[in-house]
């Protein structure tokens, strides 16, 4: 019963319960791929305590420099789970050619019901859009 509970626990973790003290996060550009409009980049995490968490809850916001200048910027978040003294990787995009970048963790309060809410209007408002101009 007792690793039943763990299981729930961990699956229910939000991105404010996560142990950012265990999870370190890196970036770097993506050298197998090339463009001439956009900069690939890896996002890793790795986790260093002891617990396992989902990739969903695991987000991130990366930045593109020029001239410590952010010139871009990106959020995203990881797929699968994060096991104990495992590591996971995502691929993201920036339109437009950089070499410096920095990666940090976003908590549940950055990134959480606001962005969600106008996400969801969005969504809405168009499947009503398409629907008065069907009639």
């Amino acid at each position: 019963m007792t690793p039943t509970f763990f299981l729930a626990l961990a699956l229910s973790a939000s991105a404010a319960d996560l142990p950012w003290q265990d999870l370190a996060l890196s970036i770097e550009k993506d050298r197998s791929t090339s463009s001439d409009t956009v900069t690939l980049c890896r996002v890793r995490v790795v986790n260093r305590g002891s617990h396992t968490w989902p990739g969903r809850v695991v987000r991130f916001e990366a930045r593109a420099l020029e001239g410590g200048v952010v010139m871009a910027q990106a959020r995203g978040r990881f797929g699968l789970s994060l096991a104990p003294h495992d590591s996971l990787e995502t691929l993201i995009a920036f339109d437009g050619l950089y070499d410096r970048f920095e990666v940090r963790s976003l908590s549940k309060d950055l990134d959480g019901a606001g962005s969600k809410g106008r996400r969801g209007g969005r969504a809405k408002g168009s499947k009503k859009g398409r629907r008065s101009a069907r009639r």
